[in-house]
């Protein structure tokens, strides 16, 4: 089963859908109901668990920027009721997760810039220490406080992943669609970061 189907089977939950209705019927019937099945889904705590430290505002964004020069700083922008978004939602989490992990488990005598062999085995991506700070925010992109942000970033779907260090983009948007695949494009981005 792939993600999205899970996602999507996750917010039906047990609901039982009538049965011998028209696809006009269905269609109106899933467009009335599904949109509260979606919000309730995101309300019953998936949404808190799953979520990164919120940016608000471009001077927040700025402020972030600034306290994280020497960091790779990434940067989700998402929106509610977005099906893409609650599909990588959990990932993107245990993405930040692995990071403070393996941060933790660089050893004492390593500096912060120096660069470890390449992570190319997926087992590398996952378990190898990182060689700098990765930080994770987020940005609602439907939030009018973010409305300024979100354009001059030039986002127009979502889930994005941006990354940033030295107070500059770092690269395109991450388009990765599992865990490792995630890492391993963030690891290849922490060379580039020189503030």
């Amino acid at each position: 089963m792939s993600q999205t189907q899970n996602i999507i089977r996750r917010i039906f939950g047990d609901r039982k859908l009538p049965q011998n209705l028209s696809n006009e019927e269905y269609d109106e019937y899933m467009h009335t109901n599904f949109p509260a099945w979606m919000k309730e889904f995101e309300d019953s705590g998936f949404l808190e668990k799953t979520k990164l430290q919120p940016i608000r505002n471009e001077e927040e964004f700025i402020e972030k920027l600034n306290q994280h020069k020497s960091d790779l700083l990434v940067l989700k922008f998402w929106k509610h009721g977005c099906i893409p978004c609650l599909t990588f939602a959990e990932m993107y989490k245990e993405a930040e997760a692995l990071c403070q992990r393996l941060q933790q488990n660089r050893p004492a005598n390593v500096a912060a810039d120096v660069a470890p062999p390449p992570a190319d085995t997926a087992a590398a991506a996952l378990t190898a220490p990182l060689e700098k700070r990765v930080v994770w925010y987020s940005v609602d992109t439907k939030a009018l406080s973010t409305r300024t942000m979100v354009d001059y970033q030039l986002i127009s779907g979502t889930p994005t992943i941006q990354t940033f260090c030295g107070e500059r983009q770092v690269g395109e948007e991450i388009k990765a669609t599992n865990l490792e695949d995630l890492m391993k494009e963030l690891r290849t981005r922490i060379p580039k970061c020189t503030p």
